[in-house]
């Protein structure tokens, strides 16, 4: 077993190689708007560290979201964009799930994440669809709230062990957006 992951959802950068023996974490705190310009950079650090190549590698894991709009995009096609050149399977991690399954955020069993202007994604294992819910809504009190993807990347990669162990690959990464983007929100 031999993972690439990324998580560009947030302001962290995370790039990580995932196996047996452990990972190799390349990843980057409070890069903030710059994941594009750092990130195929990250991943051959990432490769080199590890005395990998993509040849190398079983898989490609990818947080999918929810988070920036702008970061789920740059994520998600970097990780297909490396497919389309070496074919591997996708494993997608949910962000929320990822929070949720953080020993480092409680593991909590519910999640959100801050969506800005007065809202959080949340997933607060009801059953139903992750949504969006004010800050005040009582239901987030005891939630995990991570603040970026360093945060919970233990449970990102524990998520990614999981499936690709199980064999529950997904046949493309496609991004989990709650919301509009702030453009689409802003137009009138």
């Amino acid at each position: 077993m031999k993972i690439l992951f990324v998580d560009t959802t947030t302001a962290d950068l995370v790039v990580a190689i995932l196996d047996e023996n452990g990972t190799t974490n390349v990843s980057e705190k409070d890069v903030g708007t710059h994941h594009s310009e750092k990130l195929c950079q990250k991943v051959q650090q990432a490769l080199h560290q590890h005395g990998a190549s993509f040849a190398d590698l079983d898989a490609y894991a990818c947080a999918i979201g929810p988070g920036s709009f702008t970061g789920i995009r740059i994520g998600v096609s970097t990780v297909k964009g490396y497919a389309m050149a070496h074919p591997k399977p996708f494993v997608a991690v949910n962000t929320l799930h990822a929070i949720a399954n953080s020993a480092n955020c409680g593991k909590r069993g519910k999640a959100v994440i801050d969506a800005g202007n007065g809202w959080y994604f949340a997933d607060l294992a009801n059953g139903v669809e992750p949504c969006l819910v004010a800050y005040d809504d009582a239901r987030t009190v005891d939630a995990g709230k991570c603040q970026g993807g360093l945060g919970y990347l233990d449970g990102s990669l524990d998520l990614v062990e999981q499936k690709f162990q199980s064999g529950q690959f997904d046949q493309t990464l496609t991004p989990l957006y709650i919301r509009r983007s702030q453009a689409e929100e802003n137009k009138k």
